[in-house]
Parts: structure tokens; sequence; C-alpha cells
């Protein structure tokens, strides 16, 4: 089986390449070697390629300055992801293509219940309109697909787009004796990209049914509670205050609750249980 790694350096792609299968073929291209948003060279490099499988973790992540570059973000995921579809079309090949919770509009949280598979999207700001484009198109285009939507990961790499990770941040902040301000009226499903990693190629290996999948680290917390996580498993003190959202004016709206959870069958341990393995992870490194 012979694998495309899209984005192979960024933070989900990483742990992708490391926890590949070691039977199967998996060629990992950067976006020197393959960039999404040119039709001609998606088309020329994975036609010359012939992979069985696309695995896509290219994205436009910066969700404020999507508000004022609409065309950036929709370029790569909207525009990218049909230039993909058009290709996997072309070679029979099954997309495995990400998005994200910013598909939805945190009016779930009147339940206090996780958003599921079976929850229509509805963003709130232009990032994750975007994203839902791609995720529309991916269904209309295709249907061998797994589309996999993961939220608020971390990992060894860090995100490139962002420029590390919220751990990463923390743990600079903390130990140059900073005082935190962390949002406590903000719920997701923080998620470590390894657990991710292995269950994407879980989904492929096993063969589960083509679909939309939630792809997440068990339970949720408001950013303040992984914060104090993240200083625990550190073995860190700091003072940290909890803050609403509005003490860090965006000029994107999110959602103030977009836990995820599967309906499907998946099952990965718990943030806690996650963050504190990636804790001990990087302090051995």
């Amino acid at each position: 089986m012979r694998v495309a790694l899209l984005g192979a350096k960024g933070q989900l792609g990483t742990d992708l390449w490391l926890t590949r299968p070691s039977a199967w073929e998996v060629v990992p291209l950067g976006r020197s070697e393959l960039d999404v948003t040119s039709r001609s060279q998606v088309l020329e490099v994975l036609g010359s390629l012939k992979p069985q499988i696309i695995l896509n973790t290219t994205a436009y992540v910066k969700v404020d300055a999507a508000e004022e570059n609409p065309e950036e973000a929709f370029a790569v995921n909207a525009a990218g992801v049909k230039n993909l579809a058009d290709a996997a079309c072309d070679l029979g090949a099954i997309l495995v293509h990400f998005s994200t919770d910013y598909v939805f509009d945190g009016a779930k949280g009147r339940q206090r219940t996780p958003y599921t598979e079976e929850d229509p999207p509805r963003p709130l700001n232009l990032y994750g309109l975007s994203k839902y484009a791609g995720e529309l198109i991916v269904q209309n285009y295709l249907s061998r697909y797994y589309l996999v939507r993961v939220a608020s990961l971390y990992g060894r790499a860090g995100a490139r787009g962002k420029g590390g990770n919220f751990v990463y941040t923390i743990l600079k902040k903390a130990r140059a004796g900073e005082k935190l301000k962390v949002v406590n009226d903000i719920y997701m499903s923080p998620t470590y990209t390894l657990d991710a990693a292995r269950q994407v190629w879980r989904l492929l290996l096993e063969g589960y049914p083509f679909g939309t999948y939630h792809v997440t680290n068990a339970g949720y917390c408001t950013w303040y509670e992984f914060a104090i996580h993240i200083l625990r498993y550190a073995g860190l003190e700091a003072e940290i205050e909890p803050v609403k959202h509005t003490a860090f004016p965006a000029k994107a709206r999110r959602p103030g609750w977009s836990p995820l959870a599967s309906v499907k069958g998946l099952r990965l341990r718990s943030w806690q249980e996650a963050l504190k393995d990636f804790m001990t992870q990087i302090q051995h490194a």
C-alpha cells in the first residue's frame, strides 16, 4: 500500500509519519514538494506517485487572520481540497482529510454534551467556514473518504502555522516566571497528536466504513483547566488567573463549547492520561 502523506512536517503529520505501518510505503510530502493550492502540481505529483491513500494534514489554521484574508484560508482549506479530491478520483485513491471542531457554533453547550458526527455544522467564523467548505467538497465529490475532525491539538513537533502549541506556550511562560491569564469559559477536547495519528491508521488498517469520524481524546475542559494540569504534570508552580475570553479581544468569534465525541465506536484515552504521557515524553527527551 502506497500512502502520500501531505503536510508531513506539521504537528499531526509528524506523528502520522512516526506511527506509520511498517508494511506500507508512506511518502512524506512537505509544501516544497506539493502545494495543494496548485492544481497542476497536485495532479502532476500525485499522478506520478500513484498512491492508494492520500492523507491530507495541510491546512490554513490562523483563525483571526482568516477574517482579513479569507481568500488565503479558502485557497488551502477549500480549493486545495478540491484539487486533492480530483486527484483521488483520477487515481481511485482513498482521501483522508482533517477538519476541526470550529465547524460548530457552540450552541450545544446549553445541553453540556459533546458534538458527535451526527450534529450539523454551523461555523461562526471564516476559518470554520473554510474548513466546512472543504468538508462539503470531500462529501460531495468522493465516496471513498475518511473525514476526520480533530480539536485543540498538541504534539512534539508543535504547530508550524501557529509557532508552537498551547502546552509549550504555558511551559515557556511559567518557566520565565510570567503571570498566566488563561481563558476559563471556552470548553474543548484537548487532543494529543500521537493518539490521533494512531487512531487514523487504525481506521485505515482495520477498514472502517468510509465517512466522518471524530478523533479526540475523551472528555473536555476549559483552557484554564488544561493549563492547570500542564503545570501539575510538569511539576511547575506559577501564578495563574482564570479569565473570560473577552479578556483577549479577537477578530474571529469562537465557539464557547466545542468538545467532540464519537458515536461510531472510536474510544481514545482521556485527555488527562494523554497529557500526562506527553509531559513525561517531552521532559525525558
